[in-house]
């Protein structure tokens, strides 16, 4: 089974460090969020995986084979069209032009764009397309692991249940595993088998939350009681800056919210 372990991670911007000893796993066709404030050093996290920034020192060994990345910003060719920005993967895998325009096409209609949105530039694509068009040329290629820079954060409500759901749409079929990060709780506990929570100065991973229904399973009031839960735990709190305190630098403690919805 492909997989992702790293241990030991620490990264530094100069004097100042940004990540201490980080560790975590993923596994094919799971999803785990990265959950913290601003500052602790997700995105940091998330480029070295992606293998766009080189860390102070890791440990790391992973047996994904392909690996795509969705951004908060869309980040489109300005000069290529949303059909040959979806396809633009698969013209790396030197796939015929007129089998991967037929592909990227068929990706594109099932997350809702038209034949004639897809020929649109990118400046003639309201925000919601561009997201629909920057996700879909992630999926295209079916990469193994899929990470994602928190690309849901700037859309409106119904547009982000909508990415959702194709989402978990593609992971299913394709067992992509999946590692997300987000400030958004109620976002990790609505797409995430497991959740590492983050704290800042220096970014380290304080405790890891396992959600044990599936995801097709959670119910908005399922969603909302297991986030209220969470809420209240003193290392979220604390780490979200809704109260003082202080945290060590690794603690875990079993933990069951009310209606067993998951646990540590």
């Amino acid at each position: 089974m492909s997989g992702l372990t790293i241990s030991h991670l620490y990264h530094r911007y100069g004097v100042k460090e940004v990540l201490a000893d980080v560790g975590l796993d993923l596994h094919a066709g799971e999803t785990l969020a990265l959950v913290g404030p601003s500052g602790c050093g997700k995105s940091t996290l998330l480029h070295i995986v992606a293998g766009l920034l080189t860390p102070s020192e890791i440990q790391m060994r992973s047996t994904f084979r392909s690996i795509a990345c969705v951004f908060q910003e869309p980040r489109l060719m300005p000069w290529k069209t949303g059909l040959d920005n979806i396809a633009l993967g698969l013209q790396a895998q030197r796939l015929p032009k007129a089998a991967r325009r037929k592909q990227a096409a068929e990706l594109g209609h099932r997350m809702g764009l038209s034949m004639e949105d897809l020929l649109k530039y990118p400046h003639e694509l309201s925000g919601g397309m561009q997201s629909r068009v920057s996700l879909a040329r992630a999926l295209v290629t079916r990469p193994d692991l899929l990470l994602l820079d928190e690309p849901f954060s700037a859309l409106d409500v119904g547009l982000k249940l909508e990415l959702y759901g194709l989402l978990a749409e593609q992971i299913q079929q394709h067992s992509t595993a999946v590692l997300m990060i987000t400030h958004d709780l109620m976002e990790a506990v609505r797409l995430a088998d497991r959740i590492l929570m983050m704290v800042a100065d220096p970014g380290r991973i304080v405790r890891e939350f396992k959600l044990h229904t599936p995801a097709k399973e959670r119910t908005s009031t399922w969603i909302h009681q297991t986030t209220d839960e969470l809420m209240q735990l003193d290392e979220v709190r604390i780490g979200f800056g809704l109260m003082e305190g202080e945290l060590p630098k690794i603690e875990l403690h079993d933990h069951a919210p009310r209606h067993g919805g998951c646990s540590v």
